[in-house]
Order: structure tokens, then C-alpha cells, then sequence
């Protein structure tokens, strides 16, 4: 059996790409080191529950990703979602570079100890040179960070937190 080599940023773009326009809720893709998820439902199961994914069918065979107006959707927070619960978690929508900082030397987008709406941007994601803005999720108060500015992140590790 051959061992399969980790994809590249590039390879995983183009996988995207053809799985783009498909009629599916959620896919799961595991290839070498690297699992993708995507869900035009909402939040993905985390690792270890009864979702999970083998490896990675050829491209012609696997189950199309959102378009990019779906993708952003399911970025988004839920409408119902209004106040955080104490302690609560603020994680990645997605794997990339994680940024406190519209840009290099600018301020951060929020500080420890400030108060969030829902729809407050509290990060970015780089994939790929693209910016994904990453939001609060409920309104409440952040207690702290959790990933380092500039440190990789992987699709559901925790950002920051609601204080307790």
C-alpha cells in the first residue's frame, strides 16, 4: 500500500473547485494528514464523533463543496444565537492562518475584556491569500485568546473565549 503524501494548499483549492455546484448538506474529506469539511447547514461535527471520513474518493467520484455565496453562509452566525453562554468558545469556521489584525501594525479588531456583538469581527483567516473574516457569534464579553496571532489553525479550534 502506498503512502499517501499530505495535498497542497493548491490541490485542495482545485478539489474545491470541482466539487463546486453539488447538491449535498455536509462532505468530509480525508487526505493524507489533511481532513476538509464543509456544510451548508451549519456547524460540522467535531473529530471523534460518529462523522467521519475515509480517505478521499478520486475528485470525479466525491461529493461536491458549496458555492462561495454557501460558503459564506455558513460562516455566518445563527440569527437565533443572541448572547454568548458564559465561557463559550469562539472557534475556527475553517483551517488557515489566523489574524487579531486587519493588517500588519494595525490595531487588533477586539482586545480581551471587550464587548462583541454577534456579527462582530474578532479575526481573519488567510486561505490562500483569500481574508475570511472570522465573527463573535453571540454578543457577550471576550475573556481571552486562545491562538496565538499569525499561528495556524485547524477548522473548529478554539480562537477565543466568552469570559465565564
Amino acid at each position: 500500500m502506498a503512502h499517501e503524501s499530505a495535498p497542497s494548499w493548491q490541490q485542495l483549492l482545485d478539489l474545491v473547485a470541482t466539487l463546486d455546484g453539488g447538491d449535498y448538506d455536509t462532505v468530509a474529506i480525508t487526505w493524507g494528514d489533511v481532513s476538509v469539511q464543509l456544510s451548508r447547514t451549519g456547524p460540522i461535527a467535531p473529530a471523534g464523533s460518529p462523522l467521519s471520513a475515509g480517505p478521499a474518493p478520486a475528485p470525479a467520484q466525491a461529493t461536491p463543496a458549496p458555492t462561495s455565496q454557501d460558503t459564506q453562509a455558513a460562516f455566518e452566525p445563527a440569527a437565533a444565537s443572541t448572547n454568548a453562554t458564559v465561557g463559550a468558545p469562539i472557534t475556527a469556521p475553517m483551517l488557515g492562518v489566523f489574524y487579531r489584525r486587519p493588517a500588519p501594525g494595525a490595531a487588533p479588531f477586539v482586545e480581551p475584556g471587550d464587548e462583541v456583538q454577534a456579527d462582530t469581527t474578532i479575526g481573519i483567516i488567510e486561505i490562500m491569500k483569500l481574508m475570511n473574516p472570522v465573527v463573535a457569534g453571540a454578543a457577550g464579553t471576550i475573556a481571552a485568546f486562545e491562538a496565538q496571532d499569525g499561528a495556524q489553525v485547524q477548522f473548529g479550534q478554539v480562537l477565543a473565549r466568552f469570559e465565564a
